[in-house]
């Protein structure tokens, strides 16, 4: 027996057999809630969830290798010793130049950003949008430039001021983790939360939720990706929006069970 909501992303099959699938691990199916924590663990998960953040899709496990090898072997094939430095010191140079180009038109324009960012690969892209992002901590407005004290003083000044409000808070598990997550979507990607629209400056992006009235989060339909945050099991108990459904799983040629296959 397995829970589904309308509209979930999130869809466990096959009975005991039943599997977990995950936002930042396209195309896996995980046995228990244990695979689904190991998967938490690993680099693959963390380099999706920056992807996330800057705004880009995740990427199979297969794709992400194949990018960190090719990675691994760009930094292996660069010379060593003068020859190494000098090369980093001409990285420099042009980095510094592209950065004051820019910003000699307008730092805060999409142009500059597109100038800065045009020839990046995208692993430098997304270290990039991390290491450039403006400071924040639990005390900082997701709407705003508004710092508040404590997370707590943040969350009440932006329910009064933004009407934000976290849905279904009796089942955040991880309340500073969930603020934190959402701080990098808009902090570092420059992604609006309801949206998922990415601008070229923090300003704009906040300046676009405001604008458009779209300061909240939305939980339905993004499951997969605010689990780790929440007591999903929890709150589809205690719900009169999911129904309990058992799902046939089918045998292969050799009279063993099989995966079904399941339409996004």
């Amino acid at each position: 027996m397995t829970h589904v909501a309308p509209n979930m992303p999130m869809q466990l099959s096959g009975g005991s057999r039943g599997g977990i699938t995950c936002y930042t691990a396209p195309g896996v199916i995980f046995a228990d809630e244990e695979e689904m924590k190991e998967h938490y663990r690993s680099d693959w998960h963390r380099y999706n969830l920056k992807r996330k953040v800057a705004g880009l899709a995740p990427i199979p496990k297969e794709a992400y290798e194949e990018r960190a090898a090719r990675e691994q072997e760009r930094e292996g094939s660069v010379p060593s010793g003068g020859n190494r430095s000098q090369l980093r010191r001409q990285k420099r140079e042009a980095k510094a130049q592209a950065k004051a180009e820019a910003a000699a038109a307008n730092p805060n324009s999409k142009a500059a950003h597109y100038e800065l960012t045009k020839s990046m690969s995208e692993l430098a892209y997304v270290e990039h949008k991390m290491t450039s992002a403006a400071d924040f901590d639990e005390g900082s407005d997701l709407f705003s430039r508004h710092h508040s004290p404590t997370l707590h003083a943040n969350l009440a000044y932006m329910a009064k001021t933004h009407g934000f409000f976290i849905p279904h808070l009796d089942y955040v598990k991880d309340l500073p983790g969930l603020i934190g997550y959402l701080l990098e979507m808009v902090y570092v990607g420059n992604v609006a939360i309801f949206s998922g629209k990415q601008f070229h400056s923090l300003e704009a992006c906040q300046a676009h939720m405001r604008d458009k009235s779209q300061c909240r989060m939305e939980l339905e339909g993004h499951e997969e990706e605010y689990e780790p945050f929440y007591d999903m099991e929890a709150m589809a108990s205690k719900s009169p929006l999911w129904e309990w459904v058992e799902e046939e799983v089918e045998e292969d040629e050799d009279g063993e069970e099989g995966w079904e296959d399941m339409e996004e």
